[in-house]
């Protein structure tokens, strides 16, 4: 009545599990997305806009308000500043994580670990995207 599953070969089991080769995340090249809008403060930091097409169906039940956009503002520290300035689509993570750690004077890896932080943080909030090498 019950009969035992036949196990696989271990010739088709090695071909079928070939593991791709881990990318490096430093390779991405940080890109600020097509609707982010940047304002100088007045003591030199960086205000990021992010305006936001209202979806329709959110204008049929509030009426006449939400024909607008939804807006967020981020306010950038001296560092964050910096960083922003950086990305320019031709630098990559890795370059950029040098020249933080050039301008802080961190060690290496606490810089690495702020560049991933900080990229992470803008990409949850759609304000970045980040375009792989081919």
């Amino acid at each position: 009545m019950f009969w035992r599953r036949k196990k696989k070969s271990e010739s088709v089991a090695a071909t079928t599990a070939t593991p791709r080769p881990a990318r490096d995340p430093f390779e991405a090249i940080p890109l600020v997305a097509p609707d982010v809008v940047v304002e100088e403060s007045e003591n030199g930091t960086l205000i990021l806009i992010h305006r936001v097409p209202v979806p329709k169906k959110y204008a049929r039940l509030l009426g006449r308000f939400l024909g607008r956009e939804r807006e967020s503002r981020i306010v950038l520290d001296e560092h964050g500043t910096y960083f922003w300035r950086q990305i320019n689509g031709e630098r990559n993570l890795a370059e950029v994580a040098n020249a933080i750690r050039l301008h802080m004077n961190k060690p290496e890896r606490e810089a690495k670990e702020a560049v991933i932080s900080f990229t992470r943080d803008l990409m949850k909030r759609n304000l970045i995207q980040l375009k792989l090498k081919a």
